[in-house]
C-alpha cells in the first residue's frame, strides 16, 4: 500500500492526472447518467455496450502514454528522469504499473455500476479492462524500449490510437464493410469485449478468459525482462 501511495502522490503532482482522473470522473457519471435517462430506448440498448466499449478503447490510450513518457528520454536532458526516484527497477514498476491497472478496474466498475444486478458481466468486463490494460502496460514498455526519444513515443502512440479507433469504427458500423487492417493487435484485444456487451446473435459468446490472462501476463512479463535486459542494464542505472 505503501508504494501506491507513493505513486498516487507521484501521479497527483504530475500535469497528465487531471486528464486521467477528470476522465475517469466525467466519463462515469456521463454514461451512467445517460443509461438512466435514455436506458429504456432502442437506441440505448443498442448502442449501450458499442460505448462503454469506446470509453474503455480512450483510456488504454491514456495508460500507454502514461507507461510509455515517464521511462522516455527528456527532449532536453536526454535522460530518463523517473528512473533515480526508484532504488530498483521492480520497485518503480511495480507501483506505478499496479496503480495504472486500479485505474482501470476502478473505471470498468463505474461503467457497470447499473449491472450489478448481473454479476457474471461484470467480473467478465473488469476482467478484459485489466488484462488489455496489463498488456497496453506491456506494449508501452517494449515501445520504449525499441524507441527511447519522447518524440517518436508520441508519434508511435498516435498510430497506435488510430489502429485502435479504426478497429472500433469497423465494429461500430459492421454494415460499412470495413476490411481490418492487416496484422492490428487490437482485433483481437477489443473483440472479446464486443462479444460480451454486442454479440451478434444477441447473446454472450464463451470468452476464453484464461487464454487472454496466460497472454497478457506473459507478454507483460516479456516486455518488462526486454527492458530491463536492453535499456536498464544497458546504462540507465540509479
Amino acid at each position: 500500500m505503501s508504494m501506491l501511495r507513493m505513486e498516487l502522490l507521484r501521479l497527483l503532482r504530475n500535469n497528465l492526472s487531471s486528464l486521467i482522473f477528470g476522465y475517469i470522473a466525467t466519463m462515469v457519471a456521463a454514461f451512467n447518467l445517460l443509461t438512466i435517462i435514455f436506458g429504456q430506448t432502442d437506441w440505448m440498448e443498442q448502442w449501450n455496450g458499442r460505448i462503454a466499449i469506446f470509453l474503455v478503447t480512450i483510456m488504454l490510450d491514456m495508460i500507454f502514454w502514461l507507461t510509455a513518457l515517464p521511462i522516455a528520454e527528456d527532449a532536453q536532458t536526454q535522460m530518463i528522469q523517473v528512473m533515480r526516484t526508484s532504488r530498483s527497477i521492480v520497485q518503480y514498476f511495480i507501483g506505478k504499473h499496479a496503480l495504472l491497472l486500479l485505474l482501470a478496474t476502478m473505471f470498468a466498475f463505474g461503467l457497470m455500476a447499473l449491472r450489478l444486478h448481473d454479476p457474471g458481466v461484470v467480473f467478465r468486463f473488469v476482467h478484459l479492462t485489466i488484462l488489455i490494460s496489463l498488456t497496453m502496460i506491456g506494449f508501452g514498455v517494449a515501445i520504449t524500449t525499441l524507441f527511447k526519444q519522447q518524440t517518436a513515443i508520441l508519434t508511435i502512440g498516435s498510430f497506435v490510437n488510430v489502429l485502435a479507433l479504426a478497429v472500433l469504427l469497423r465494429m461500430i458500423l459492421p454494415t460499412w464493410n470495413i476490411p481490418p487492417i492487416p496484422f492490428n493487435p487490437f482485433e483481437y484485444l477489443i473483440q472479446p469485449f464486443y462479444d460480451l456487451l454486442d454479440p451478434p446473435l444477441g447473446i454472450a459468446a464463451p470468452l476464453p478468459l484464461l487464454q487472454l490472462s496466460l497472454f497478457a501476463v506473459v507478454f507483460y512479463l516479456t516486455c518488462l525482462t526486454l527492458f530491463y535486459h536492453l535499456t536498464y542494464r544497458q546504462g540507465y542505472r540509479l
